[in-house]
């Protein structure tokens, strides 16, 4: 019976999850642009790699997505260079931007190797440039799962919270 309750603690547990959402209704009748998240981990490339993940994330959720030609570098970017992309949308007929950070983004060491993710997802009204929804969330998934994975389902755990 031990041995049951353990592998039922395992199962539950194994795979966690935590989130900080503000209330805030994202409305997906209007038109969103993903730019790439600030990253604050070690791994090259992170922002780019989720913000990928949330535009399909959004897209198949029923939120328009905007078609935009930014030249956006495949590289790290800075944190004025995400307010420039901001700012540089301004001129476009997008409602929204969809940016955030990436605060974890690793394959925890040890025998395992779990995927562990943390993000914080904004969406900032791009006329007057306010955060109208904010959620951070944190992941680990199975040794079997991938990051990617991970992030998809903590974006959507993200999402699905906020209509609650």
């Amino acid at each position: 019976m031990k041995k049951f309750l353990f592998a039922l603690v395992i199962l539950f547990y194994g795979c966690s999850s935590v989130y900080n959402i503000e209330k805030g209704y994202i409305d997906n009748r209007r038109t969103f642009v993903v730019i790439p998240f600030y990253n604050n981990t070690e791994m090259p490339l992170a922002g780019l790699r989720v913000a990928s993940i949330v535009e399909g994330v959004f897209a198949s959720k029923g939120y328009r997505i905007a078609d935009i030609d930014l030249k956006i570098p495949q590289r790290d970017l800075s944190r004025q260079e995400i307010r420039s992309l901001i700012t540089e949308l301004k001129k476009s007929k997008a409602d929204y931007v969809v940016t955030g950070e990436v605060n974890e983004w690793r394959y925890k060491t040890g025998i395992d190797g779990e995927p562990a993710v943390s993000l914080t997802l904004k969406v900032i009204s791009i006329k007057s440039g306010k955060t109208v929804w904010i959620g951070t969330g944190s992941r680990s998934g199975w040794g079997h799962e991938s990051l990617g994975v991970t992030t998809q389902k903590l974006i959507n755990e993200l999402i699905e919270k906020s209509k609650k």
